[in-house]
């Protein structure tokens, strides 16, 4: 009976973690689900033994990021396999570490619990394995009010929400038995008088900061015209003719935009857009066909007064630089030339493993052979957090699922970013959880350093959000469409503590979870040490 009561309660987590975020059930996803999704987690960690705690992560790492990446199967069909046995081994570790805790805390673990589990959300997302996808504080994306606290801690503020709340309704389940042959409620308050207080300042300081963030005039702005192309290309079509109809459609849906909005500033298009290398096919002249593609084009971005920013492939073959990049190019016929070709350049800094880069070629020349000959476009890593300037606007160009990772938009901000302007192609997935999965993490970017974005995709989300993470404008998925929208850039922006800190809510959940482990293993050997000599004394009187 104890098993089918964990394994209900893996379901239950699982099925709660993916209704939080946009998915199959809910196309949005739904906040309520966000604050309970952890309490079933929590009850099963306090229900299991150190021994079986690993099975019972592992089983709910594998069902959770299962329902709510089933969309990595259309990368690959082995991807989601080796994407659940990843999360398995990293929710089995959590789970013992979640163990360890409850056997030092007794009652109280499940708070501390929540505050590994938020540690445990800011760590999977660094380094080369990093993922943002499947924090809870995301399951916020459409709480407006909710979301503008992210300004004061970022994503951890909402994350340690949903966690805390989770907590509490955990522990209250856990003592439901114990409580209610009381029938009173003084024991009950007082029991939980402190996580009640705590969590009711948090939300109380969240909706009134959030109001007043909402209502607060940002001042004199200057407005930048935008238009974001969308062009629904297929990821998983390649050849000369794609690439040429792809620049096609691209150019027409331009023209149509610049036809109706003359007054347009820059136009976007999304990731890779033209895939053959613009400077490298100009300069090497090897295939006469991307050749006069690359003429072509740079005679279009010649004769029109805008600044276009698109994604390309980079080449470079200089001794002194050598590599591919997943890169954007910013054409402005006020700055730079077209023949030669003469962008500004901004190459992709963190990218995707496995399947845009592999860092141990060394270690493993078998699997990094295997990535080659495989699906993988491996590229090499950009170094510099790029800011453009265009006219009187500084933005920066975040691609594919950089905008997903905070600390790297604040980057940008910091660097001098007026905008984020991402690019990015999501077709592969063909679905429209994962696009919408990627559009709530893009949202926390715009509110954590009160700067407006712009979206170009391939299939979408393409959409133009404000500096309150509110959606402005946006285009329906999988059609192709163009988007345009006036920016509102402040003038006299003020940086949030968020962009002038940082991830300073991850460094105090760390700093509050080692002192506690440390204080809480301290009292315990002090306890057994001060017992010993009663135990020994015990002994000899009874001899």
């Amino acid at each position: 009976m104890k098993f089918f009561y964990k394994a209900f309660l893996v379901i239950l987590a699982s099925l709660f973690f993916a209704c939080a975020h946009p998915g199959l059930i809910f196309e949005d996803g739904c906040a309520f689900f966000g604050f309970i999704a952890l309490a079933p987690v929590f009850i099963l960690v306090k229900k299991s033994s150190v021994r079986s705690a690993w099975f019972w992560g592992a089983l709910y790492g594998m069902s959770s990021y299962g329902l709510l990446c089933y969309w990595l199967a259309a990368f690959n069909p082995f991807t989601i396999y080796i994407g659940m046995a990843a999360f398995a081994l990293i929710l089995a570790l959590v789970f013992e570490a979640m163990s360890f805790v409850k056997s030092l805390f007794n009652k109280k673990s499940v708070y501390v619990m929540a505050l590994l589990w938020c540690v445990y959300e800011y760590l999977k997302t660094k380094g080369f394995l990093g993922f943002s996808y499947g924090i809870m504080g995301y399951s916020l994306w459409k709480s407006t009010v909710l979301l503008q606290s992210s300004s004061f801690g970022g994503v951890w503020y909402e994350s340690a929400l949903c966690a805390g709340v989770s907590a509490l309704i955990a522990d209250c389940v856990l003592s439901f038995r114990v409580f209610l042959p009381r029938f009173s409620l003084v024991p009950v308050l007082k029991r939980f008088a402190l996580p009640i207080s705590v969590l009711a300042a948090a939300f109380s300081f969240s909706l009134v900061y959030g109001f007043i963030r909402l209502n607060v005039d940002e001042g004199a702005v200057k407005k930048i015209n935008v238009v974001c192309v969308q062009n629904n290309t297929d990821s998983n079509k390649y050849g000369p003719d794609v690439y040429k109809r792809d620049v096609s459609n691209l150019v027409r849906l331009t023209d149509e935009a610049l036809s109706a909005f003359p007054e347009t500033d820059i136009v976007l298009w999304p990731e890779t857009a033209v895939v053959p290398p613009i400077e490298y096919n100009f300069a090497e002249k090897k295939d006469e066909g991307r050749y006069q593609m690359v003429l072509s084009l740079m005679d279009y971005f010649s004769r029109n007064d805008v600044c276009f920013v698109l994604g390309n492939q980079r080449t470079l073959t200089t001794p002194e630089n050598e590599g591919d990049y997943n890169a954007a190019l910013v054409f402005d016929r006020r700055k730079t030339g077209f023949l030669p070709p003469e962008p500004e350049v901004y190459a992709k800094i963190h990218l995707v493993p496995f399947t845009e880069y592999f860092p141990f070629a060394g270690i493993f020349p078998r699997f990094y052979k295997l990535l080659l000959n495989g699906d993988s476009r491996l590229w090499s890593p950009g170094s510099e957090a790029k800011v453009f300037e265009f006219r009187n606007l500084t933005f920066s160009t975040p691609i594919c699922f950089e905008d997903s990772f905070g600390n790297l938009c604040r980057t940008f901000v910091v660097n001098g970013a007026e905008c984020l302007f991402s690019l990015s192609n999501d077709s592969w997935s063909q679905s429209r959880p994962c696009q919408k999965q990627h559009l709530s993490m893009s949202v926390f970017r715009c509110t954590e350093n009160a700067v407006p974005a712009a979206r170009s995709t391939a299939s979408g989300v393409t959409c133009i959000i404000d500096g309150r993470g509110r959606i402005v404008s946006e285009s329906p998925q999988f059609e192709e469409n163009y988007v345009r929208g006036a920016i509102p850039v402040p003038l006299n922006r003020k940086s949030t503590l968020y962009t002038l800190i940082g991830d300073w809510i991850p460094a105090v959940e760390m700093i509050l979870l080692f002192l506690a482990v440390l204080i809480r293993v301290f009292q315990k050997i002090s306890v057994k040490i001060r017992l010993k000599p009663v135990e020994r004394g015990a002994g000899n009187k009874v001899l």
